[in-house]
């Protein structure tokens, strides 16, 4: 119950967020900010608990004073593939459509 909420103030976050921009720009950061926010990240080690990888290190960054940036490692692997598979879609929409 708790990720369909969250997933589902993702989005509409996402597009208030992408209201500000026009054109590509627009679509870029709708997608981006999806995929940082949604990006999840084993809370502990050893465990199957899975959090928002951004919030899980302000968490532990604040009030564990735990700086360390094992849990954006997610973030730092997924964002890069994602932005490559949007750049993807737009070339072929360029070209083929």
């Amino acid at each position: 119950m708790f990720w369909l909420m969250y997933i589902s103030f993702t989005f509409v976050l996402s597009y208030l967020i992408g209201t500000f921009f026009k054109g590509k720009s627009k679509k870029l950061m709708i997608f981006s900010s999806i995929v940082i926010l949604l990006t999840p990240a084993q809370i502990e080690i050893g465990t199957n608990n899975y959090a928002p990888a951004v919030f899980t290190f302000l968490f532990n960054s604040m009030l564990e004073q735990n700086y360390s940036l094992r849990v954006l490692r997610p973030i730092f692997l997924s964002f890069p593939i994602s932005l490559f598979f949007l750049g993807l879609v737009f070339f072929f929409k360029k070209r083929f459509f």
